[in-house]
């Protein structure tokens, strides 16, 4: 693990890229509608059903963390949270509004949440193999 030594974030790789400064979760929920913020939160306990991690804040985003960036909310709405998990395969799936691919590496995929409801088992299924990706499991299982 890398520190680095300006905003003293943690990192798998030395001099890795990020957006150095310091950001708090609470300046970036502050001034949000109530019920968007009931959704940032019903989500992150969601997936602390699933494990533990980081909450790694940015002027622009969320970033949940194990080993690695795994998930991030990248915008609290009116009535909404939109947020990408990342994967190493494609998952075609209605409840994806796009899924961008890194060089055939990364796959991230985007989705809304408006409701509770949207929080689909096809979600569920992903967010636990994006957070196999944030502990790095994709890599370890190929060094053996």
């Amino acid at each position: 693990m890398w520190t680095c030594p300006r905003c003293r974030q943690n990192f798998v790789h030395r001099n890795q890229s990020h957006s150095c400064g310091r950001f708090t979760v609470k300046q970036f929920l502050e001034g949000k509608p109530g019920k968007a913020v009931a959704l940032f939160r019903y989500f992150l306990a969601e997936y602390r059903k699933i494990g533990r991690f980081e909450l790694h804040p940015v002027k622009t985003r969320i970033a949940l963390l194990t080993e690695m960036r795994f998930c991030a909310i990248n915008k609290i709405g009116s009535d909404f949270i939109d947020v990408h998990l990342v994967l190493t395969e494609p998952h075609p799936n209605d409840c994806f509004r796009r899924i961008e691919n890194l060089a055939n590496r990364f796959f991230i995929h985007h989705f809304r949440i408006r409701c509770k409801s949207d929080m689909t088992d096809d979600i569920r299924r992903c967010m636990k193999l994006a957070y196999k990706v944030g502990r790095r499991e994709h890599i370890k299982s190929s060094q053996k």
